[in-house]
């Protein structure tokens, strides 16, 4: 994979993340929806799936990842009619422990 190959995965990546955010905020009717973060997508080379990280408060994140996985269909339909690509890419939901785990970490240093 040579660095412009790179270069566009990257700006899809971004794209495909930005557009999530904008469908969650403005066409979810779920108010546990709303509070979600997306904090990553890693799309694959060939572009036939894409796995999207999202953070949410700890109350929701039980009832979150299944309403995620249940709409990912909804979330791909909406993306192919925004985003111009020959085939959007299969939408994989994964719980992100990584920003709880950095906010905790800074706590415990601060606490030093």
């Amino acid at each position: 994979m040579g660095q412009q190959d790179s270069f566009r995965i990257e700006r899809i990546n971004e794209l495909i993340r930005r557009e999530l955010v904008t469908l969650l905020k403005n066409e979810t009717k779920d108010p546990r929806l709303a509070s979600i973060n997306i904090t990553d997508v890693l799309t694959s080379r060939d572009l036939s799936a894409a796995k999207v990280y999202y953070t949410v408060s700890e109350k929701d994140k039980s009832a979150v990842g299944p309403l995620l996985a249940k709409a990912s269909g909804f979330f791909r339909s909406r993306l192919s009619k925004t985003i111009d690509l020959r085939h959007t890419p299969a939408l994989r939901f994964i719980f992100d422990p990584a920003p709880n785990t950095g906010a905790r970490i800074e706590d415990l240093l601060s606490k030093l």
